[in-house]
């Protein structure tokens, strides 16, 4: 053992004389640890890693405190973020409000036509109504009938008729009719006919009664006092047996009046003519 120990000893002494004294300076080999690493691209890596967690770290802090405890009360109890609402108003896009805008004048469009639909109706209630009443051929019916829309009469009714659309007769009516417009094709009708539009008597049919209303074509037989409050047109196959008053007359060739023709409702003052 105190070879061994000597033999160390001067293998050191030898190494010591050998290197020198520099490599095994304190204050180097100190300093050498002190000095900061060489950066790899590692090292750059990581640092910019860290720079973008600062920014994030600083981008949080500007965040305003109250929203941020706004949202994680909310998100705690459960509830709605209606007090974030009313705490920041997200204002809308140009786009957004851009397609309110264009629903609301819309709706508002919408509105002002069914309003229009609703004037229109009740101003003219005869023209906007599409419901029809049908009476079916053998049907007898002993009264009056009143309806809203228009009717068609195929049956046999022994009464008054009346209705705000059109009335168009092809069965048996003894009774006066008064609608807004007014058809009859059927073969006779006892009774006075009155209409705020027009009355038409088809070929063949025998009417009798007087017949009031703004317009008139015959191309019947009527015995009764006509008064147009407008044209009338009596056609070739038409047989009048009264006096007849409308604001003009057309009278085709065939046709035969028994009675007077006067023109009352011409715009034309005839008196003034002959003075």
């Amino acid at each position: 053992m105190g070879f061994f120990k000597d033999f160390k000893g001067d293998f050191s002494q030898a190494v010591n004389e050998l290197m020198p004294e520099e490599m095994f300076d304190d204050n180097q080999v100190v300093n050498t640890l002190d000095e900061e690493p060489a950066q790899t691209e590692d090292t750059l890596a990581i640092g910019e890693k860290t720079a973008e967690s600062d920014d994030l770290v600083n981008t949080y802090d500007n965040v305003d405190m109250d929203i941020l405890d706004a949202i994680l009360t909310s998100d705690e109890e459960g509830g709605d973020l209606e007090n974030l609402n009313e705490m920041e108003e997200i204002p809308e896009s140009d786009e957004l409000e851009e397609q309110n805008l264009i629903q609301s004048k819309t709706i508002a469009e919408k509105e002002e036509k069914v309003t229009m639909d609703e004037e229109n109706r009740m101003d003219n209630p005869t023209e906007n109504t599409d419901e029809i009443t049908v009476i079916t051929k053998g049907t007898v019916i002993n009264g009056s009938i009143n309806a809203d829309g228009s009717l068609d009469v195929m049956g046999t009714i022994k009464g008054d008729v009346e209705c705000l659309g059109k009335l168009s007769i092809y069965g048996a009516v003894t009774g006066n009719c008064m609608a807004h417009e007014v058809f009859v094709g059927a073969k006779r009708l006892e009774g006075c006919i009155s209409s705020e539009g027009s009355v038409k008597i088809g070929l063949g049919t025998v009417i009798i009664g007087d017949i009031t209303a703004s317009s008139g074509v015959i191309a019947g037989a009527v015995k009764g006092e006509i008064d147009i409050n407008g044209p009338i047109i009596i056609d070739s196959s038409a047989v009048v047996k009264g006096n007849i008053k409308a604001q003009s007359i057309q009278i085709n060739n065939g046709a035969i009046i028994d009675g007077f023709c006067s023109l009352p409702y011409a715009s034309v003052d005839i008196e003034n003519i002959f003075e």
